[in-house]
């Protein structure tokens, strides 16, 4: 029987690299706000999805299903902003970004539990270094501001995988979460790699399929044994 992996936010960045990934293997539904750009490939089915929508969620849950047993979610949706203190934050700014980033990851791991839960499937979804650190940069900077909702929207990712982990655990459905730091792609400017780069021990930005690699692995039998953690794929740049 087919099974599916089904990617959030998967139309680009990350989540496009997770969802080319596993076509090798399986068949794959990407739930994002826009299609990838061109036609996706063979093994790849485009599902319009507002991951803050829970009715959206489950319907995307319920399309993966159509193509076979659900094996693998992976959640990627996530938004940014531009540096700003708390200080200088519009709460709606803060509403949105947590919404999308935490809430929506809640409510899709909600949809999704059912059909994990028959399939011993798994979770992984895509946290970052800034929910280690409090600052999405390489250097804090109490001027430029920390973009703390975004930390606080990663942070809480950390500790769903956690909750999650626990009580699914009798299930045998495993919950973890990839900790990205600086990844090439649209969330960083072009212009600023060199700069970042010069600062990361490993001396270059990651690309997003070096993080498609760990998430595959995550979700493999060769991780049947890990549950519960947040695997940080940085360079260097913080280390436990």
């Amino acid at each position: 029987m087919t099974e599916t992996v089904l990617v959030t936010g998967g139309s680009s960045n990350i989540g496009w690299a997770c969802a080319s990934r596993f076509t090798a293997d399986y068949q794959v539904v990407v739930a994002d706000l826009r299609p990838p750009e061109g036609s996706p490939p063979d093994g790849i089915t485009f599902v319009p999805c507002d991951v803050t929508d829970a009715n959206a969620c489950r319907e995307a849950v319920s399309r993966a299903e159509e193509f076979g047993t659900l094996r693998a979610v992976v959640q990627s949706a996530g938004i940014t902003t531009s540096p700003k203190s708390v200080e200088a934050t519009d709460p709606d700014e803060w509403r949105r970004v947590l919404d999308v980033n935490l809430t929506g990851a809640f409510l899709m791991a909600q949809a999704s539990i059912p059909a994990l839960r028959r399939s011993r499937g798994s979770m992984v979804m895509i946290a970052s270094r800034a929910a280690r650190v409090g600052y999405a940069a390489l250097n804090p900077s109490p001027t430029d501001g920390t973009k703390a909702h975004y930390c606080a929207s990663k942070a809480g990712l950390l500790s769903l995988v956690r909750s999650l982990a626990i009580e699914l655990a009798p299930d045998s459905v495993r919950v973890n979460a990839v900790v990205p730091g600086s990844i090439e792609g649209a969330m960083i400017p072009r212009e600023r790699w060199p700069e970042l780069a010069s600062r990361i021990p490993l001396g270059r930005l990651g690309t997003p399929r070096e993080i498609a690699e760990v998430v595959e692995f995550l979700c493999s039998d060769g991780a049947r044994y890990v549950t519960g953690q947040g695997l940080d794929v940085n360079g260097g740049t913080w280390m436990n």
